[in-house]
Parts: C-alpha cells; sequence; structure tokens
C-alpha cells in the first residue's frame, strides 16, 4: 500500500498494456467522434489508466470510461450492434 492507501499493479508489463489500452480507445472515441461531425464540439479526454479496480485491487489494471451521459448512450448503442468478441 501506498502511504495514501492505494494499491499499484506491480507489474510494469499490465501497467503498459491498460495504458496502451486507455490510448487505443480515446483514438478510436474521437476518429468516430469526427466521422459524425462531432469532433468540433468540446470532448474532455474519455479515457484513462487506473491501477486497478476497487472490486479488484489484486486484478488486472483498468481502463476508466468518462463520458458525458449523450456520448455514452451513443456508445452504447455502438457496442449493441456490434457481433460479440470471440
Amino acid at each position: 500500500m501506498s502511504p495514501k492507501g492505494v494499491t499499484t499493479v506491480r507489474d510494469p508489463e499490465l501497467v503498459s498494456c491498460a495504458q496502451h489500452a486507455a490510448s487505443e480507445l480515446e483514438r478510436a472515441w474521437s476518429e468516430w467522434r469526427h466521422a459524425r461531425g462531432l469532433a468540433g464540439q468540446v470532448s474532455e479526454s474519455v479515457a484513462s489508466y487506473v491501477a486497478h479496480s476497487i472490486d479488484h485491487p489484486w486484478g488486472r489494471p483498468r481502463v476508466v470510461l468518462g463520458l458525458d451521459a449523450d456520448e455514452a448512450r451513443a456508445l452504447a448503442a455502438l457496442l449493441g450492434r456490434e457481433d460479440p468478441v470471440r
């Protein structure tokens, strides 16, 4: 545990993987918005890496999405139309 009570992921490879995934997600979301003419609207960063999940502190690092309600509904609709990952 760190002094502030935050557990860190000890495996640098897992950390790097989560950071890379967050960057990929950020880039894909930006491209999706641009393709729909939404690039001109102010959009904050939507993906970030966190060291662990509160539910699974010793598990794999997580990527957190920070979308406003309209964007979250758009993403849910988009994902609902896709084939499941196998």
